[in-house]
């Protein structure tokens, strides 16, 4: 069923919402993160809900669809309630028959902010910018789950062997290409490894690796 309305839009810090006039609790019978598929104005994209109390609601704009918006009010907005949130791989234009590129080099590159370590492991497989990499895997500084990592890699159609090695501290001999997780003493990192040299700063030995992922470059 699509739920519609006149909205606008508004800033809270650095983020944009629409508030949603209406009870949702009382409307669709549900309680908790929503996700629906959002339309305003002919653009459509998928997000969770964001309870603000007592059942009423916002909904999440990120600062791309913002700008794409001709207005910022009496916009036509429209939703509907969906199962889940696609992955983000919906639609690409990658396969594994025809990847982003054919990995048999990696050039090295650099990110000033902190945070995006498997962002960046990325980039450097596919060519992109880590904003690039950024925007599609949706995720900022410290969001880089090793599911979105996962799917990232399948948006781009980069092969990889479905099984994670875990080392358990153990020496053992890195594949030709792999992404590494490293202990760190916040939370754990991600590195790229290629043809014998790790593609950041870090210096780490055996003790430092949590496990490993085979990326399928030959």
């Amino acid at each position: 069923m699509t739920h519609a309305f006149i909205g606008e839009v508004f800033k809270q810090g650095n983020r944009y919402f629409i508030d949603i006039p209406f009870n949702i609790w009382e409307t669709l019978n549900q309680k908790g993160n929503i996700p629906v598929e959002v339309n305003i104005q002919g653009c459509v994209f998928e997000c969770k809900l964001i309870p603000k109390g007592e059942g009423f609601y916002y909904i999440p704009i990120t600062k791309s669809i913002f700008n794409s918006l001709a207005c910022e009010t009496n916009l036509n907005v429209s939703f509907n309630v969906i199962s889940s949130l696609t992955r983000i791989n919906r639609n690409s234009p990658y396969t594994l028959q025809k990847p982003i590129r054919k990995i048999d080099s990696i050039q090295r590159i650099t990110y000033p902010k902190a945070g995006y370590c498997g962002q960046l492991c990325v980039a450097m497989l596919t060519g992109l910018s880590v904003d690039d990499i950024a925007e599609i895997m949706q995720a900022k500084a410290w969001q880089c789950s090793f599911s979105k990592l996962l799917e990232t890699l399948d948006y781009f159609g980069i092969s990889y062997e479905e099984k994670v090695i875990y080392t358990r501290g153990k020496a053992v001999e890195l594949p030709k290409c792999c992404i590494v997780n490293i202990k760190d003493e916040k939370l754990n990192h991600f590195a790229l490894y290629y043809q014998g040299e790790y593609y950041d700063d870090g210096n780490y030995d055996s003790n430092d690796i949590i496990s490993y992922l085979k990326i399928n470059v030959d």
